[in-house]
């Protein structure tokens, strides 16, 4: 806490920020009741600011600026964004264990919700392959009441931990561990959608069983399934590679046709996942018509929009022949309680991130609209969802304007809910199967291997056994373990801080003495190694003789048990007649340790240079 240039107190962001502030115009120590009346006081303030409600409600601040061309942009890119979230969603909602139209049930409200709180303009709320399949590995044998409870524990743990400002957890997420999850993810739902392609039944659950599966039953393959579901690949790599056909040249010479002809291959490109399944609907209605069904065919969607009603906090358990109660209910979801609402969480804010175009993301508030997205979302019969990376990408690229866009994404969808469910059926499981691989193919980020080995290779032990672990364990566990191995590789540092030992000569003089120099802060982990450093230093080097300068500016924290070390430092050179001069302790740190008590021999200097002439006596 210190003064600023007009004389005014600066708040310290948290009411347990270090005052490390030492120049001669800082106030007097404040104690830390006041700290906390000033901090709360100073919190209170903002939050009835004219600034924190447009912050919480961001449509504030684009509505009244709206223009006629944004509607455009937006009419544009949100119904471009439909033609690829409805086939998307009835996958989605298959590859979670439902029933195909609660995919669709989870693909609209979100984009209304957020188009008010949302603070980024592209980002589209809905349905994910990670999110369809994390429900379908704690939805209790993909029933839909357990996932509509599942994502009411989403919306409501998400909501609680925005309120609560713990935003900066996710930072502890390390891109290595998010980058190695989000691979593996991608190989077991591109796994999972394999009984699809070839037209088996597979009950395995993971990669291993999946294949182990796959291969006792290949004989049962549906070769029809499998021309199909090939195809459908191949066509939509092929779509999704047309867009960097360039038909239309630099400058202002084209024709009106090559302009169309750009902006045709560009949609079509955008739209392949619907154009491809109308293209396969079309083609088995056709079959059917005449009396043909070579391909296992998608089960029909009830038709209508959802009900509202909340979940069901008890519900009848067909495979144990008795009623869950609420408790036995959240005991199954398990792990999935903390799991899927932390997933939700990274997925949405790296998306925000990516999209931001320069702009500061406010993990926060992201999460308020997250939370609300998924807690509104559960009365009406949706799963989990969260921002979708390749939607988004649609939607940026679509020339989205407003997060008003999502306004048309929804109301495509309640329309297909409304009027084209009927048709559903016609959807061979094949090309929804295809629709899914080649969705999350793209995520696999071999890519980020180089990088990560020419910048710092230690990442690349978190990046891999999160992989793994994922691949060969589980999902879930991949991303503990990675987690705990990138916080292992941060407390060993903070724990063996970097310590910078020089022999130098007084300024004039041949004396000379030892020069300490800590990198970092000095808590209890780098205590006890601090201090073996430069007792080693002193002895060793300095021959237990020859001073010792400890230079503090760099520790800028500290607590009990760094400043009982401190001072028992302090104690040793003292009875070993040997100086011992701390240099550039900031004022939190000398009051840290004048507490800790033990305090009256320590010598202290502003600078180096005083502490050389206190050396040269």
């Amino acid at each position: 806490m210190g003064l600023d240039i007009n004389g005014d107190i600066e708040f310290p962001a948290a009411p347990y920020q270090d005052d490390d502030d030492d120049s001669s115009n800082s106030p007097q120590s404040i104690s830390t009741s006041t700290k906390l009346r000033r901090w709360a006081a100073n919190r209170a303030s903002r939050l009835c600011s004219k600034e924190t409600l447009y912050g919480t409600l961001p449509i504030l601040t684009w509505g009244p600026k709206y223009t006629r061309e944004d509607l455009l942009g937006d009419v544009i890119a949100g119904l471009t964004v439909g033609l690829t979230v409805i086939p998307q969603g009835i996958a989605y909602g298959i590859l979670a264990g439902l029933p195909a139209n609660y995919g669709l049930y989870s693909a609209f409200l979100g984009c209304f919700i957020y188009c008010i709180l949302g603070s980024t303009k592209a980002i589209t709320i809905g349905p994910t392959a990670i999110m369809a399949l994390m429900t379908h590995e704690y939805g209790y044998h993909g029933n839909p009441q357990m996932a509509t409870l599942l994502t009411f524990f989403t919306g409501l743990i998400v909501l609680a931990a925005g309120f609560l400002q713990l935003g900066f957890l996710i930072d502890f997420m390390s891109a290595p561990v998010v980058s190695g999850f989000t691979s593996a993810a991608a190989i077991t739902i591109a796994t999972s959608q394999l009984k699809g392609i070839f037209g088996v039944k597979v009950h395995g659950e993971g990669i291993i069983h999946t294949f182990e599966d796959l291969v006792k039953n290949i004989g049962d393959t549906n070769y029809n399934d499998l021309a199909l579901g090939i195809t459908c690949c191949l066509i939509l790599i092929a779509m999704r590679e047309m867009k960097r056909i360039q038909v239309v040249g630099p400058g202002h010479g084209n024709s009106r046709t090559r302009e169309i002809l750009q902006k045709f291959i560009k949609f079509t490109s955008i739209a392949r996942n619907a154009i491809i399944v109308m293209a396969a609907a079309a083609m088995v209605a056709i079959m059917q018509a005449h009396g043909l069904k070579p391909f296992s065919m998608t089960k029909s969607v009830e038709a209508g929009l959802p009900t509202p009603s909340p979940p069901a906090f008890s519900i009848w358990d067909p495979y144990q022949n008795r009623t869950m109660s609420f408790s036995d209910m959240t005991s199954a979801l398990g792990a999935g309680l903390g799991i899927i609402p932390l997933l939700a969480v990274i997925e949405n804010v790296a998306i925000a991130k990516a999209f931001a175009e320069g702009q500061r993301i406010d993990a926060t508030q992201e999460m308020i609209a997250l939370g609300i997205c998924n807690l509104v979302g559960s009365f009406f019969s949706s799963m989990p969802v969260t921002g979708s990376f390749s939607r988004t990408a649609v939607n940026n690229s679509s020339g989205v304007r407003t997060p008003l866009g999502g306004i048309f994404t929804g109301l495509l969808v309640m329309l297909a809910l409304q009027f084209l469910t009927p048709y559903f059926v016609f959807i061979p499981k094949a090309t929804l199967s295809a629709v899914i691989i080649c969705a999350v193919i793209y995520m696999i980020e071999i890519e980020i291997v180089r990088p990560m080995w020419r910048s710092r290779r230690l990442d690349l032990i978190p990046f891999f056994a999160t992989f793994f672990t994922c691949i060969f364990w589980g999902l879930e566990y991949g991303i503990g373990v990675g987690t705990m191995i990138s916080l292992g590789m941060i407390l060993f540092k903070a724990a063996r801080p970097k310590v910078v030992i020089t022999e130098k000569k007084l300024p004039g003089s041949s004396q000379v003495y030892i020069y300490v120099y800590p990198d970092s802060g000095l808590t209890y982990p780098a205590a006890e190694h601090v201090r073996a450093v430069v007792t080693d230093a002193a002895v060793i080097h300095g021959n237990s003789v020859e001073p010792v300068v400890l230079d503090c500016n760099n520790v800028r924290y500290s607590d009990f048990t760094s400043a009982e070390c401190m001072n028992l430092l302090v104690k040793e050179f003292r009875e070993r007649h040997q100086q011992l001069i701390f240099v550039g302790m900031k004022r939190s740190i000398r009051s840290c340790w004048d507490g800790a008590g033990h305090s009256d021999g320590r010598v202290s200097c502003t600078t180096v240079a005083d502490a050389e002439q206190l050396i040269a006596g």
